[in-house]
């Protein structure tokens, strides 16, 4: 999926689940809205067809794919995700698999959808993965990308903050990446209501400012330096498992979003149009097969 097998690695081991069912803050909440309004979207155009979930991560969104189409296989790179996915989902009849990232394990032609959410952002060389899809896809198939909206996110040349992320596209580069490989290429925007839209838009400023006061200082200390030497060679030396205890150790569960606030949004408060791609909280691509 990626250029280079150090990147798979990386982001199989450590990108953590999306969904487990529960929600610290309003911001958070509205961050699962964005991702599940893609799903939904997704599904409008998946309805009783064979449909490929490629970067699952953990069947979330292979589930809502799963209550409309005739049959779902979802594909990530993660064991723990996929493991994770099979013990929520495993009884939709969805066929989770964990994959090398490289090559998609079903025959040319097995899919009238594919559907790739939260991926493009990750990869470092777009072209095997963009190649696998369009070989596992039908003519006049669908596949279906959703990613980042840079413009809102980052400052020219600016590397992602997100460190899971290689590359993050504005709407004009996402397009021109995806129309050599597809006969159409339909990219859109997501926005929301004022409330919602202004949560996720300074959800995104935030992490941009902090990314920026990072890059303003000159050097770490010695004392910073050190720590990061050692946590990256915990990271290096230690088995996945491990890294999870720690991680849980240090991690302070926090208190659950109030339902009545769950109650009050929905992904009805979201959606998706083709003027002002730079304010767009996200970016949907959806393309053709010849």
């Amino acid at each position: 999926m990626t250029g280079g097998s150090d990147i798979i690695r990386f982001q199989a081991d450590h990108h953590p689940l999306v969904f487990n069912g529960r929600f610290a803050s309003l911001t958070e909440y509205c961050l699962h809205l964005v991702h599940q309004k893609a799903y939904e979207e997704a599904a409008l155009l998946a309805a009783g067809r064979t449909v490929l979930d490629l970067g699952c991560n953990n069947g979330y969104g292979s589930a809502v794919l799963g209550q409309v189409s005739c049959q779902v296989a979802a594909l990530d790179v993660s064991p723990t995700a996929i493991e994770d996915a099979q013990a929520r989902f495993g009884n939709c009849g969805i066929d989770f698999r964990v994959y090398d990232g490289w090559k998609i394990p079903f025959d040319d032609l097995s899919f009238d959808v594919v559907v790739s959410l939260q991926v493009i952002e990750h990869l470092e060389d777009t072209e095997p993965y963009l190649t696998e899809i369009t070989r596992v896809l039908r003519p006049s198939g669908v596949a279906l990308f959703t990613t980042p909206n840079a413009a809102i996110r980052l400052e020219p040349n600016m590397r992602p903050w997100n460190e899971f992320h290689v590359r993050e596209y504005r709407a004009a580069e996402l397009a021109e990446l995806l129309k050599p490989v597809f006969a159409e290429v339909d990219v859109r925007g997501l926005f929301a209501t004022e409330e919602l839209y202004r949560i996720e838009y300074e959800r995104c400023q935030r992490a941009l400012q902090t990314a920026r006061n990072r890059h303003s200082q000159s050097r770490k200390s010695l004392a910073e330096q050190g720590r990061d030497k050692l946590v990256h060679l915990a990271k290096a030396i230690l088995p996945s498992w491990a890294l999870d205890c720690l991680r849980a150790r240090r991690t302070v569960t926090p208190a659950e979003l109030d339902p009545a606030i769950i109650n009050k949004y929905s992904t009805d408060d979201f959606f998706y149009r083709s003027d002002n791609l730079d304010e767009a909280l996200d970016l949907i691509a959806i393309c053709r097969a010849a």
